[in-house]
């Protein structure tokens, strides 16, 4: 299973951190963190709790995880993000 991903993305003269975790089948959901300077100025949660049966879930969990990561990064660098 895969635990999450981590990038540090230039923005505005600083420098972000964003981070999502998968948190397991026990606790199904995903979760972005952006961070600036150690405090977390953006999240987005996504509980997968309705895949947990489905063929190959750990394959689109990964998926879910890949979206989210991306679309964080896009929303941060689009301006979409009230930080």
């Amino acid at each position: 299973m895969l635990i999450g991903f981590n990038n540090n993305i230039d923005y505005k003269d600083n420098v972000y951190h964003v981070q999502t975790e998968n948190s397991g089948s026990d606790k199904p959901v995903i979760t972005t963190f952006i961070y600036l300077k150690g405090s977390i100025v953006a999240s987005k949660k996504h509980d997968y709790a309705d895949i947990l049966h489905e063929e190959d879930f750990e394959k689109t969990v990964r998926q879910l995880m890949e979206n989210q990561h991306k679309n964080m990064i896009k929303a941060l660098l689009g301006g979409r993000l009230n930080i």
